[in-house]
């Protein structure tokens, strides 16, 4: 790591400017003349690397000489690290690798959104994630979004209904939501490393915006989730209420974010500001009535946090526009 330097510009040729490197920073990535640097031109600014290293970082890899642990659980946190840090390709090199270990792993990977084993043998395993780095992040939240909504309205038909087997598929909802969420998590990581000058940070901080607000629509997922378990064994008269309110609270927060208003966004809070001031108030004896309005009141609170959110972002992009229009 180097201190800030200051450099003078040199006029070369009469047409041309030429500034001088480190001489440290040639040596340490092993350049000499005539070798080839590649140049990032971004807005004002101009970032430098050797060409080799950009050729490296088209495709993260990672080598495992040996797993820390065999244990199942232990196995499936290991693999989801990996696969969120952004590597491209996985290869275990392990003594003890066997058949039904790497059957084990396979069974993991198909958690993970695009990760595939594309060699397996004698002590070694290869996966590679077949997810490129150009997904769409804010079409992972859009679709997340989609997923919740498909949740309330099968919640809401079920105990109209009476009929709590369709909950049976709020699970498969939920498993979807975690799925996409790491693939958010992963493709974060992945951009992070991308848009790390100065001239990218406003993208650099959408997309740890969009890494929050995907957090939030797992956690809403997880919750309805919940509260899918806790509503087959209460009456649900009023809870259907409960629901529909919070189906509209949370059509008014997607528009607020994907809109960017800032009017929608302080509807959606103040309507889920009521809804919550609701759900505290109510009172029963039922303990998974208590339970299924604990679990709405916790989807309530994380609507209200990604609203504020689209609050603040929209005012943000809006000032982004006033300076534009001084330029």
């Amino acid at each position: 790591m180097y201190a800030m330097e200051i450099r003078k510009l040199q006029l070369i040729g009469g047409s041309s400017y030429m500034v001088s490197l480190p001489k440290e920073w040639v040596k340490e990535n092993k350049l000499k003349q005539g070798d080839e640097i590649q140049l990032q031109v971004e807005n004002s600014v101009i970032t430098i690397y050797p060409r080799k290293f950009m050729e490296i970082q088209k495709i993260a890899r990672v080598e495992i000489p040996e797993l820390p642990s065999y244990d199942e659980k232990f196995l499936r946190r290991y693999i989801y690290a990996l696969y969120i840090q952004g590597l491209d390709e996985i290869s275990i090199k392990d003594k003890k690798l066997n058949a039904r270990l790497v059957s084990k792993i396979g069974e993991i990977a198909k958690d993970l959104i695009g990760m595939e084993i594309i060699d397996a043998g004698d002590e070694h395993l290869k996966l590679k994630c077949l997810a490129g780095i150009d997904f769409d992040m804010f079409g992972v939240v859009k679709r997340l979004t989609q997923i919740i909504k498909s949740m309330l309205s099968t919640l809401q038909d079920g105990i109209y209904k009476k009929d709590f087997s369709s909950f049976r598929d709020i699970k498969n909802f939920e498993d979807d939501a975690d799925r996409l969420y790491l693939l958010a998590v992963r493709q974060e990581h992945k951009l992070v490393r991308e848009f790390s000058s100065p001239a990218k940070w406003n993208e650099l901080r959408l997309i740890l915006g969009i890494r929050t607000v995907a957090k939030l629509l797992e956690e809403i997922a997880d919750s309805l989730c919940d509260f899918s378990e806790y509503a087959k064994k209460t009456t649900t008269e009023s809870l259907t209420k409960h629901l529909k309110l919070l189906e509209n609270s949370f059509n008014l927060m997607c528009a607020a974010y994907f809109d960017s208003s800032t009017e929608t966004a302080e509807s959606a809070i103040r309507s889920l500001e009521a809804l919550e001031e609701e759900f505290l108030k109510a009172e029963s004896s039922d303990l998974y009535y208590r339970l299924s309005l604990e679990a709405l009141l916790r989807a309530c609170r994380h609507m209200k946090s990604i609203s504020e959110i689209a609050f603040n972002k929209s005012v943000r992009e809006s000032i982004q526009d006033m300076q534009k229009q001084i330029l």
